[in-house]
């Protein structure tokens, strides 16, 4: 049976896209050894999906690895990449408990490298145990940036490492893939890789679309304009990827698989964690474990520099009144200083009816949006402030023909997690 978690931000959900499935279906033997694939990369212009895609070839992908962690009678499934021989690439949140903020433990993980088939032979594949859990300590679980971690290998892979790149301009074709559900709520692994192509979206269009996303360190992206595809549950930690002949695999990785709408929905933008952001994080670690230290080994606080990430501001509480919009707004602790902007808009629906002479009624609708307030903020971490703004005219005006109705308010803009907020007909 399948188990998601999800992170809620009000009537909004967003879906950590890591899942979790029964070991006997998922026990992997323990063999190393692979058969070494070469780099042909799939053609971008096909259409497929992880939601609606199509399975990866063998030799495509060189780079990908399927990671489980055991817990019990279940095994959470996530996707990652290698970064180096004794080193995976992944989620923040494939690698701790989201409640607790406690970091798995090591022995429970399993990663496979060198096939798109997690499920082929032991001779056709590697296999190794992991000995140090490393998640980003710019990682908020709240908000989720800094949405990544490291696995250190027991056994190194010689499977070739991914490149890391900074994201292109909006509007670039790119890829993703994964071992995630193919539909929501399918019941059965998926054993064979899938990709999928999408595009990479403007910092503007993730601001407006997606919701628990910084500009600084994240990227969005969704498959323009038929929607068909997507991430879901078990893609966790996969990769954002553009074309680049001359890397491996044809590739490079631009994203590491965060976020999607409630439900893996690929109406709204699926969002990843910027490589680029935390690329010196990763050398960091590469170079610090190039010797491959034992599990035992003590490494010294501070090692490796964590990256300075943006934190994300959520809103506690919302009203209007005596002419202003009032909030208050928190940073929270885990997460670096939190600024930007929040806009706060109201959508309305006018019908209006008029009766001709012969009894007929005509119906005009429209439907609008009103900016009440935008207020701007810098916040430390761990803080939380009240501000306020006075509405606009065409806010006040608004408000006093909608007296009496509850009020659904979106807060929304740079630095802020986007939330929709419905107030009572006092405005609380």
């Amino acid at each position: 049976m399948l188990k998601t978690y999800h992170a809620d931000i009000g009537p909004v959900t967003r879906t950590l896209l890591a899942a979790a499935v029964l070991v006997a279906a998922l026990a992997l033997p323990s063999a190393a050894g692979a058969r070494n694939a070469s780099s042909v990369p799939p053609s971008p212009s096909a259409h497929a999906a992880v939601i609606g895609g199509q399975a990866a070839a063998p030799g495509t992908f060189p780079w990908m690895a399927y990671i489980l962690d055991r817990r019990g009678d279940e095994v959470g499934q996530c996707s990652g990449t290698v970064v180096a021989p004794n080193l995976v690439l992944t989620a923040g949140h494939c690698a701790e408990n989201m409640q607790t903020g406690v970091v798995n433990e090591a022995s429970g993980y399993r990663v496979a490298t060198g096939n798109v088939d997690w499920a082929a032979p032991e001779t056709e594949k590697q296999v190794s145990d992991v000995v140090r859990v490393i998640p980003c300590p710019c990682f908020d679980r709240h908000t989720l940036v800094g949405d990544v971690a490291l696995l250190q290998l027991s056994t190194p892979t010689t499977a070739p490492a991914v490149t890391l790149a900074a994201g292109p301009p909006g509007g670039t074709a790119a890829l993703l893939a994964g071992w995630g559900e193919e539909y929501y709520g399918q019941a059965t692994s998926v054993e064979q890789l899938q990709w999928a192509p999408t595009v990479v979206e403007s910092p503007g269009s993730c601001e407006r679309e997606a919701s628990l996303l910084s500009p600084a360190s994240d990227v969005c992206a969704i498959d323009r304009p038929g929607h068909r595809t997507g991430v879901c549950f078990g893609d966790s930690g996969g990769p954002l990827l553009v074309a680049e002949p001359s890397a491996a695999g044809g590739m490079v990785q631009i994203g590491i698989t965060s976020h999607a709408a409630g439900e893996c929905a690929t109406a709204s933008p699926a969002v990843f964690t910027r490589v680029d952001s935390i690329a010196a994080w990763v050398e960091g670690w590469t170079q610090a474990l190039a010797s491959d230290p034992p599990a035992s080994a003590s490494l010294p606080a501070g090692l490796v520099a964590v990256p300075a990430l943006p934190g994300v501001a959520s809103s506690r509480s919302v009203r209007l009144g005596g002419g202003a919009l009032s909030l208050v707004l928190a940073c929270d602790r885990e997460g670096g200083v939190c600024s930007g902007d929040t806009e706060a808009t109201i959508t309305v629906r006018e019908e209006r009816i008029a009766r001709s002479d012969g009894g007929r009624q005509t119906v005009s609708m429209r439907i609008f949006t009103v900016r009440l307030a935008k207020v701007g903020f810098a916040i430390a971490p761990g803080a939380s402030v009240a501000v306020s703004s006075a509405l606009s005219p065409q806010g006040s005006a608004l408000l006093a023909r909608l007296r009496g109705r509850p009020l659904a308010v979106t807060l929304a803009g740079p630095g802020v997690a986007r939330r929709v907020v419905v107030l009572g007909a006092g405005g609380g």
